[in-house]
């Protein structure tokens, strides 16, 4: 049993103890007189405020310590008051005849345990208030604490300034990154730190940021905007600050909560910067190598009446690799375009059946030494793609012919919709080699190649990226009794 319920136990005992104690002496000492005479009625009383007392204490949450000052205190005003009521009666009284001393002297212990039980009462509540209200401040106090340890522990700046723009707060890493002293932001102007100015591109980048934000939360009382943060030396340090209204201490105020995006800024300069690169290459690939190739590929072609038998295969050797290079180019600029961010690739309505056959007329065309065929119908629905979608058309059957082990590859090529009409799903499937299962799932990552293929290792990232931007999926099956099969999943286009 807890102390506090054994405290309450033993005070409701002794207080009802007294008030039976007190009733069985006083009805007694009445010995049939009337109990409701105002000579005897005081000690009655007193028994069932007792009682009364007692039933209070029992079903009270007092704490076991401070309930038992309620008997205490009862015990107390009894002997003091009774002592003084045993004096009164049987010395002051002692002269005076037809005096029943008992009752004389329970009286005044009435008065005593009526004035005790009364104040006992009054101090185990007020102890009882002020136990509460101590105990709540150390957990105000406590969680001011924590408060403070999470404000302060927060990795990004945070101020808090009033609608004047008043600094009123301000957490450690504010001090520490700005380079002032503790407590010294407080009191100066939310403008002395941040100065608003932005770039022109952070305030385009910002205003879009603003809009999405506005429409994205539930309420307009938070804005988030990029500008820079002066600091006590004068530096300046590119900051995102994300600003909501609030309360503080009871009065309105602005949470400002500021993110060092300087690392982010140095990040994207170098991501332009490579960019910038890649699209140069791409220049280069496109124009130079490419117009080069094209040359050389000409005047190749023009050689086939001028050599012989044994020369025959050299120069068929030397066309093959021109046409190789020419289809690396074309697989970087399509991959420039898709990664490096050249042109935007909007979502389009495109023909399924027309991309497919086109390509396969094409491929089929640059290797005649391979069979490629359309087995059934395409069906006629246009997928959400883009100009781009020949591009993994082409890379599919490239990678089929040119990672196949045969003198001849064969490739059926298959089309239809899935239940519901929801995606198309094309099959590109060869006789060649086969893929292992423990590299299906990577043969898509950049630079991916078979230790014989003659492909680029760009073709299948392509495809990945490509399909990725779709909105659709590809993956690698095994053909049966031998070879792969690639599967193309496309959302259909909405009418």
């Amino acid at each position: 049993m807890r102390v506090s319920s054994l405290g309450r136990l033993i005070g409701t005992a002794v207080v009802g103890g007294l008030g039976v104690a007190l009733m069985a002496v006083w009805y007694a000492e009445i010995s049939g007189q009337p109990w409701w005479s105002p000579v005897t009625v005081a000690p009655f009383g007193l028994a069932v405020l007792l009682l009364a007392a007692a039933v209070w204490l029992f079903r009270s949450d007092l704490d076991g310590r401070i309930a038992l000052r309620v008997p205490l205190t009862t015990v107390v005003g009894m002997l003091v008051f009774g002592s003084f009521g045993v004096f009164v009666a049987f010395d002051l009284l002692s002269t005076v005849t037809d005096v029943r001393s008992t009752l004389v002297v329970l009286h005044f212990v009435s008065v005593g345990g009526a004035v005790g039980v009364l104040v006992g009462l009054f101090a185990a509540k007020q102890a009882t208030t002020i136990r509460t209200l101590r105990t709540r401040e150390v957990s105000l106090r406590r969680s001011r604490d924590e408060y403070q340890d999470l404000f302060d522990g927060i990795g990004d700046t945070v101020l808090v300034h009033d609608t004047d723009g008043v600094i009123i707060a301000a957490n450690d890493t504010a001090h520490d990154r700005l380079g002032y002293d503790a407590g010294q932001l407080v009191g100066r102007r939310i403008d002395v730190v941040e100065n608003g100015s932005v770039d022109e591109t952070d305030a385009d980048d910002a205003d879009s940021g603003d809009e999405a934000d506005v429409d994205d939360r539930p309420t307009a009382d938070r804005l988030v905007y990029e500008t820079v943060h002066t600091t006590a030396d004068g530096d300046t340090i590119p900051v995102e600050v994300s600003a909501t209204f609030i309360r503080y201490d009871g009065a309105p105020a602005v949470l400002s909560v500021a993110r060092d995006i300087a690392q982010r800024r140095a990040s994207e300069r170098e991501l332009e910067r490579k960019r910038d690169q890649l699209r140069a290459l791409n220049r280069v690939l496109r124009h130079d190598i490419r117009n080069d190739m094209q040359i050389v590929l000409g005047l190749g072609r023009l050689l086939h009446d001028h050599v012989d038998d044994e020369g025959e295969e050299y120069l068929r050797t030397i066309i093959d690799t021109g046409e190789h290079v020419v289809e690396l180019t074309r697989s970087s600029r399509d991959l420039a375009r898709t990664v490096a961010g050249e042109t935007e690739l909007p979502l389009e309505s495109v023909s399924l059946a027309d991309t497919l056959q086109a390509e396969i007329d094409r491929r089929q065309e640059a290797f005649g030494h391979a069979t490629i065929s359309l087995e059934g119908d395409v069906p006629d629905v246009n997928v959400q793609a883009n100009d781009l979608l020949a591009s993994v058309f082409r890379n599919l059957l490239n990678n089929a012919i040119q990672h196949s082990d045969r003198d001849e590859p064969e490739v059926e090529v298959t089309a239809d919709i899935t239940r519901g009409d929801h995606t198309a799903i094309v099959r590109v499937a060869d006789n060649g080699p086969g893929i292992v299962a423990d590299r299906q799932e990577t043969v898509f990552g950049k630079g991916e190649k078979g230790i014989e293929s003659e492909g680029t290792g760009l073709g299948l990232y392509l495809v990945q990226s490509l399909i990725d931007h779709y909105g659709g999926e590809v993956w690698i099956e095994d053909n049966e009794p031998r070879g792969t099969v690639v599967v193309v999943e496309l959302p259909i286009a909405e009418e």
